[in-house]
């Protein structure tokens, strides 16, 4: 059966709705949003994409809650990726890129502007709807803020002799037991989400096969962050 062709909307409405995400949604929804209209054109740069979307979070004052950069570190992004450009130069490219004319750059915007795509088509092409995607996202941005946590107590206790009596033993103990929780719901949460995914990848009907790819891969690194590790121990 051939592909259903896909009904474009009209140019206004596809902009103002490309200015929504672009201006409010962050960068990790951009970088699905893409990857999911264009995976048959562009599932080789996924991995590029997902190297691209770290770097905004990284230079963003928000990091990933950011929607989009300024000047300042659309220049830096810009230069991470090799364009080395003066001020002018910088401003005409950052001129191309800024197609809702905010005077930023979102992750979105540098994607059309890097692959060379048609904001209509990206806006027309359908995302799909899946239940147990939605599923599996869900626990994997739980799994994120498991981790967060898990890295900030063991900050704090990190290099530090074993504490064993006085208020501070209080202290550590409760903290112990924080990151023994947290732990115990992270490797919860990473057996929900993988279950939920693979249902996910198993319907033949799924249509987001970016954000499938997007979510694989962040389960991917959490399992890493989970796996044991040597030198921090709980005393």
């Amino acid at each position: 059966m051939a592909a259903e062709k896909v009904q474009l909307l009209d140019k206004k409405t596809a902009f103002k709705e490309f200015s929504i995400i672009s201006q409010k949604q962050p960068f990790a929804y951009q970088a699905k949003f893409f990857l999911n209209a264009f995976w048959k054109e562009h599932s080789k740069d996924a991995e590029n994409i997902f190297a691209f979307t770290q770097q905004f979070v990284e230079l963003d004052k928000k990091g990933a809650k950011g929607s989009c950069l300024d000047e300042f570190e659309a220049h830096r992004l810009l230069e991470k990726q090799g364009n080395v450009l003066t001020v002018i130069e910088m401003r005409t490219a950052l001129k191309e890129i800024d197609l809702d004319t905010d005077n930023k750059m979102s992750l979105i915007e540098f994607c059309v502007w890097k692959f060379k795509v048609d904001i209509i088509e990206l806006m027309s092409r359908p995302q799909g709807v899946s239940k147990e995607l939605e599923a599996a996202e869900e626990k994997i941005e739980q799994i994120q803020a498991d981790m967060k946590k898990i890295r900030k107590y063991k900050k704090k206790w990190d290099g530090r002799a074993p504490i064993e009596h006085g208020a501070k033993k209080f202290i550590y103990d409760q903290d112990m037991a924080i990151i023994a929780i947290a732990e115990k719901t992270l490797a919860e949460n990473l057996d929900f989400a993988q279950k939920k995914l693979n249902a996910a990848k198993n319907n033949k009907d799924l249509v987001a096969a970016g954000k499938t790819w997007w979510l694989d891969r962040e389960l991917e690194e959490a399992k890493k962050y989970a796996a044991p590790k040597k030198g921090w121990r709980a005393y």
